[in-house]
């Protein structure tokens, strides 16, 4: 079958949680807690702590139009070097939405199309994402101590709704899950949860819906299919060995084509030609997931960021080739 309308309405449910999340000004919520963290770690951590925390649980492109800005107000105010704090905020998104069926878009597909229970998924995705993490967090400490500087932010941390609400998500999702309720009821049910906090402003929860990428995430979808079917006796060849995990083809097929047409193509081009086992999701997960890292085109996320960085007047050369660098690095648990 090429399309597969349950993962249509179930990406659409999960851009409407994050909309929920930010109507309920999330925003404020991830930037005070920045604020807390970063007089205990240093921006740097306290960066890699709230997108390692946050970015399973919402959307990670949402996480980082979130955390972007806030990132490029302290460089300017602190005359900082902005490439460090967004590589850290690239790379543990990437990583962390790693983690969950639902944290990023890829990872969708990869639940609903195998059936995998999600707390299977997280049983199969969570050590190479930690192996992964650590080697990160360690490559990024020498630049920890260039990184600090006055505490930036001084309110307390609130408001405390939008951390109750992604609590109250993950909750459901993964416990429906476990009753045998399907993904899609089950992210709809953590979507109308959040209504009855913005309804009384739905016109924000309607700007804060960010359709443009929805759309952006079907044609991508939608097409990729399209070729997958047509190509299928060609391809397999190709995509057979990686979703049969011969490593290290598999991270290296998973790699190079997530950084020729970003994670989201390429997972749809595997699920387009060969049937995805339940073994073979949370593998492919962590392969996509991490191929993210390693330039800014391997995840919608990474462009997001860079353009924001960009806008805003700060260079972004060296931020490409720092996530280069390091994206390798991070990388390189996929091959297990």
């Amino acid at each position: 079958m090429v399309f597969d309308l349950s993962i249509f309405v179930s990406l659409a449910f999960l851009f409407g949680i994050a909309a929920n999340f930010r109507a309920m000004d999330g925003y404020s919520f991830l930037r005070s807690l920045i604020g807390v963290f970063e007089q205990r770690l240093g921006v740097l951590y306290a960066v890699v702590l709230v997108t390692s925390v946050f970015s399973p649980i919402i959307l990670n492109d949402v996480v980082i139009l979130i955390m972007t800005p806030v990132l490029v107000r302290y460089a300017k105010q602190f005359r900082v070097d902005i490439a460090p704090l967004l590589v850290a905020e690239i790379s543990f998104t990437n990583i962390a939405s790693s983690l969950t069926p639902f944290g990023n878009p890829q990872n969708i597909l990869l639940w609903q199309d195998s059936g995998i229970s999600a707390d299977r998924f997280v049983l199969g995705t969570w050590l190479p994402l930690l192996i992964s993490g650590i080697l990160t967090a360690m490559v990024l400490y020498t630049f920890m101590k260039r990184e600090g500087g006055e505490r930036e932010f001084s309110a307390p941390l609130q408001p405390r709704l939008p951390l109750g609400y992604l609590v109250a998500v993950g909750l459901i999702v993964f416990s429906l899950d476990t009753l045998g309720v399907s993904g899609v009821l089950a992210l709809c049910v953590a979507f109308v949860l959040g209504v009855p906090f913005t309804f009384r402003s739905p016109r924000r929860l309607l700007n804060e819906f960010d359709y443009r990428s929805l759309l952006i995430l079907y044609v991508l979808i939608g097409s990729i299919s399209i070729v997958a079917a047509l190509l299928q006796s060609a391809l397999v060849p190709y995509v057979g060995p990686a979703v049969a995990g011969n490593q290290p083809y598999s991270a290296l097929f998973v790699g190079l084509t997530s950084n020729l047409i970003s994670n989201v193509p390429a997972t749809q081009l595997m699920l387009g030609t060969v049937a995805v086992s339940q073994t073979a999701a949370p593998r492919l997960a962590v392969e996509a997931g991490l191929a993210g890292n390693i330039t800014p085109i391997a995840s919608f996320a990474n462009l997001l960021a860079l353009m924001i960085v960009r806008r805003s007047g700060l260079p972004v050369r060296r931020t490409i080739f720092l996530q280069v660098a390091i994206g390798v690095v991070s990388f390189l648990p996929a091959f297990l």
